[in-house]
């Protein structure tokens, strides 16, 4: 408890009304260091992944053709704002700083038609942004940089820090997994920094920054290569070039998402900047920050610091989006952000849990055992299963065996200390694949077949029991037979099989579907004999049927004719129940078939 407070450290956002804070904490904003990505696969996929934003970008009409009337303006530079002016408005000191030039064509105002008929997304917009505002547009004039770029979170995410778009682009500012490592973004089975306000704030601006400067200090081109990738942004211009035509955002030939990227913030400041003549309500955002930051060197459950916050589950998450557990390790990110007005409770409550000797974390490591399963787990710990297999990334359906090390809250005593070895789960399962068979078709070949299934003709005519490589019309053939695997995922999502079991169902009958009667149902062999035994028996037997064979009477009615000398008697075949009907070209089941013998 101690060692929690000792090192706890309140972080405020630069402000220029000081925060008065706890502790006598130190007044600094979180860092993340710079990392030039490498090539233009830092290009950025700005869709909207909430859902209620998606669907209103689908109705963006983004793929129309709009005439454009001219190209972007000159400007002189902004280089900053007159630090005596400190409005009392969040609002007012963005409008204060905005510095880009205004972008000429009809694209911009058919955007501000966009947004204004859709008053509801809006206001969910700027609701949401209120959180994380004042701390953007403090990164922002930090860097001397325009205002207009705390409105680009509204277009790239609709400012939902947990957005995720189709090419995997997470947090405000859609960082595509290979551009956040480049910037020090951490992504593994913890925490996920592109959610992270403040790191992934840190981490655009500087990637902003170095392509703003790239393309000679044209704003709406770095927009672009936001976007597209300044790759494709150069190539475009390159282009442009070697046929002598302007280079300027408006005259660059792009996708349609990178033409109507600018155009919607530019809408966006026309809003801000005439709310109140477009009928448009600002939510209220006093000139402050909202949240504090609270640093710590011991993992702590997320629901519980929730609770010692005064706050609700996802009020906290909405803070603190970057944690993937429901418990925080302090080893892989030892900040915690509040309101700044909850900070006060949040202190008195760790010290009240600390003095009656309770535990910080319950979510422990747990090896599960022979007969464990999640089900059972979950009873023993107090939680739905749902809530098991969502706090180990889970997925539903997987059949998890003992040996799987996973998180679990435990009820007892518990150890701190083990959330902090632990890496990630474990997680052996069973994997069953069906088998999988293939109809043929009339230009089908054994050839075309292994091609298509990825396997080899040899083990087409193994599997099938086919002497010529000749696909029979309308056979149905056994391409690949049922297996059960047990697969092993690792701390770090890899995957590897540990052990096999194998079932293949040789069809002798190409046309027929084999009845396989299981191992226990299946008629026992007599035990072998020496061959010395059986030959001499066999002998026996043979001396002894002739005269058997005399003494035998026929039994009147009932006899049937000879057989001719040398010929077997032919067994009458059996349908079996269940077993596919024989069908023209099929041959009858022998005795050892209609066991369930394979041969």
């Amino acid at each position: 408890m101690q060692r929690f407070l000792d090192s706890a450290r309140v972080v405020a956002i630069r402000s220029r009304t000081r925060l008065p804070l706890i502790l006598g904490a130190i007044l600094l904003s979180a860092g993340c260091s710079t990392l030039a990505p490498s090539d233009e696969a830092t290009s950025k996929a700005g869709a909207i992944a909430e859902p209620a934003a998606a669907a209103v970008e689908a109705a963006d009409p983004a793929s129309t053709p709009v005439a454009e009337t001219g190209k972007a303006s000159t400007r002189p530079r902004w280089t900053g704002r007159d630090e005596a002016a400190a409005p009392g408005d969040l609002w007012e000191r963005i409008r204060n700083g905005f510095a880009m030039p205004e972008l000429d064509t009809t694209l911009v105002a058919q955007k501000e038609r966009f947004y204004l008929s859709r008053p509801d997304y809006l206001q969910r917009m700027f609701a949401r942004g209120g959180r994380y505002l004042f701390h953007i547009v403090e990164e922002i004039e930090k860097r001397g940089m325009p205002t207009e770029l705390a409105l680009l979170p509204f277009v790239e995410s609709a400012m939902n820090p947990v957005a995720l778009s189709h090419a995997q682009a997470a947090g405000l500012w859609q960082f595509i997994p290979s551009t956040g490592r480049a910037y020090n973004l951490d992504q593994n089975w913890w925490v996920d920094n592109r959610r992270d306000v403040v790191k992934s704030t840190q981490a655009a601006l500087e990637y902003l920054q170095k392509i703003y400067a790239m393309h000679g200090d044209d704003w709406f081109l770095a927009l672009a290569s936001y976007n597209w990738g300044e790759g494709a942004v150069g190539r475009a211009i390159r282009n442009n070039k070697a046929r002598g035509l302007p280079t300027d955002y408006l005259s660059l030939r792009m996708p349609a998402e990178t033409r109507h990227y600018v155009p919607k913030l530019i809408a966006l400041k026309h809003i801000v900047l005439r709310a109140d003549e477009l009928g448009v309500a600002l939510p209220e955002l006093p000139n402050q920050p909202y949240f504090v930051t609270i640093e710590k060197t011991r993992p702590i459950d997320l629901e519980l610091a929730a609770r010692f916050a005064g706050m609700s589950v996802q009020e906290f998450v909405a803070l603190n989006p970057a944690h993937n557990r429901p418990v925080i390790s302090a080893s892989r990110n030892n900040q915690i952000k509040l309101p700044a007005d909850r900070v006060d409770a949040f202190i008195d409550a760790v010290e009240r849990h600390g003095r009656e000797n309770r535990a910080f974390a319950t979510w422990q490591p747990y090896t599960m055992k022979p007969g464990d399963t999640l089900e059972s787990l979950a009873r023993r710990s107090g939680i739905t299963v749902a809530a098991l297999r969502e706090a180990n990334g889970l997925k539903a359906g997987r059949k998890i065996l003992a040996g799987t090390r996973i998180l679990s809250p435990h009820l007892g005593a518990v150890d701190g200390s083990a959330i902090e070895s632990f890496d990630g789960p474990r997680i052996y399962e069973l994997v069953e694949r069906p088998a999988v068979y293939h109809v043929v078709r009339p230009r089908d070949s054994l050839t075309s077949i292994a091609r298509r299934y990825r396997t080899t003709v040899a083990s087409l005519r193994q599997l099938n029991g086919l002497k010529k490589a000749v696909a029979p019309r309308g056979a149905r053939l056994l391409v690949r037979p049922a297996s059960a695997q047990t697969m092993l995922t690792n701390e770090n999502g890899q995957r590897r099989v540990v052990a096999q079991s194998d079932e293949p169902r040789v069809m002798r009958a190409v046309l027929r579907e084999e009845v396989v009667v299981p191992a226990a149902e299946r008629p026992k062999k007599p035990a072998a004999r020496s061959t010395r035994a059986a030959r001499s028996q066999a002998s026996s037997r043979a001396a002894a049927a002739p005269k058997a064979a005399a003494k035998k009477p026929v039994a009147s009615g009932n006899a049937r004719p000879a057989a001719k000398s040398g010929a077997r008697p032919a067994a009458t075949p059996r349908k079996l129940p269940g077993a596919a009907p024989l069908r023209t070209g099929d041959k009858p089941a022998t005795p050892a078939r209609r066991a369930g013998k394979r041969t």
